[in-house]
């Protein structure tokens, strides 16, 4: 952090470029590419941590329990490739990146495409896919050349109080004049219990005026699957290891770990963390720093776990041969919106694809 500050000068030199920018496709002095179907946009002001994945495989749930057949369209960050791909269940996170081949090992019938062109992928998905009703662009805020037809902003709840300062000594994107363009704002990552004052109070400094639908969501961690047998369920739940004392070892290579820290915490005795900076590609090394690390924790009662996003990067035959020999399982997690908001939330967004595919038939599930 102590050496980010060193670049506090360039960060208003980077806000004024991405000012300037977003005033050009403003004035359309930049055009911006509209489709025909429906295409929504999940992303957020900062550098992440917001909460992306999961809101957008929300959407993907959403939308498979209508029947509408949806596609999602990511650039694949960090991948080790440049081309067009249609992700398959067999791609690595280095040929597509870790948040796509999370997508498509969840959601395997639906089709997940990597792209740094957007509107060539959006192009590509339509042309060639016609069955495809919706287009969701992953962590594509920020893309002008493509005009969505909803944008869903995500803000983490903890940055609402906080003053950040531009890339590259903070994490903003853009400024919050960009919420602007937001249809949907979604306070991510609050607390399951959250008052109707710490609402209001969120409320008020995000959209003053009032003029924006701003809903609010919670992690919910799920089950855990086992690295060692490509993502298999776990044959016991995490609570069965609570129970037991079982000491964690968390390992993490995420924008924002805390609220996993803090969950761990509430139900095992003992909880370590071995933390790597987001998107980190595991190598031998760090894996056997992890093996090392395991075994150091007293006693028999010890698993090691991580994130859904880090097991698609620690995945690889040669890095599993390391770890094998251990108890290593990742944690899933689901975005879950507060008491009956979710029936809000999913009638607006099934309103906005009905307006724009004439003749679609929605089931009747949806009011």
């Amino acid at each position: 952090m102590k050496l980010r500050k060193l670049l506090l000068p360039f960060s208003p030199v980077y806000g004024a470029v991405v000012g300037m920018r977003n005033r050009m496709y403003d004035s359309g002095k930049l055009s911006s590419t509209e489709f025909e179907k429906p295409v929504i946009v999940v992303g957020n002001l900062t550098t992440g941590g917001t909460g992306k994945t999961p809101h957008t495989e929300m959407l993907v749930d959403l939308f498979n329990a209508e029947r509408i057949r949806s596609a999602v369209l990511s650039r694949g960050y960090k991948r080790q490739t440049t081309e067009l791909i249609e992700v398959k269940v067999e791609h690595s996170a280095a040929e597509v990146g870790d948040e796509p081949k999370q997508i498509k090992l969840k959601h395997s019938n639906n089709l997940v495409v990597v792209n740094k062109d957007r509107v060539e992928g959006i192009n590509h998905i339509f042309n060639t896919h016609p069955e495809i009703k919706v287009v969701i662009m992953d962590d594509g805020f920020q893309h002008r050349a493509v005009k969505p037809g909803h944008s869903i902003l995500l803000i983490d709840h903890k940055d609402i109080d906080r003053k950040d300062f531009f890339l590259p000594a903070g994490n903003l994107r853009e400024s919050k004049k960009g919420m602007e363009r937001a249809d949907v704002i979604i306070i991510t990552k609050t607390p399951e219990f959250f008052s109707p004052m710490e609402k209001r109070h969120a409320r008020e400094k995000i959209d003053p005026e009032k003029k924006k639908k701003i809903f609010f969501t919670y992690m919910k961690y799920g089950g855990l699957y086992s690295l060692v047998d490509d993502g298999k369920p776990c044959l016991f739940d995490k609570t069965y290891y609570a129970e037991r004392n079982y000491s964690v070892l968390l390992v993490t290579g995420i924008a924002n770990p805390d609220p996993l820290v803090d969950h761990l915490k509430k139900g095992f005795k003992h909880v370590e963390h071995i933390a790597f900076k987001d998107h980190h590609s595991y190598n031998p090394v760090d894996v056997q720093k992890m093996v090392d690390a395991y075994h150091k924790i007293p006693g028999e009662n010890k698993i090691v776990l991580t994130t859904e996003k880090d097991a698609m990067r620690l995945m690889y035959p040669s890095l599993k041969d390391i770890y094998k020999e251990i108890p290593i399982f990742f944690i899933s997690i689901e975005a879950w919106f507060h008491h009956d908001e979710y029936k809000t939330f999913k009638s607006g967004i099934l309103d906005y694809v009905r307006a724009n595919s004439p003749g679609l038939q929605l089931s009747t599930a949806q009011v």
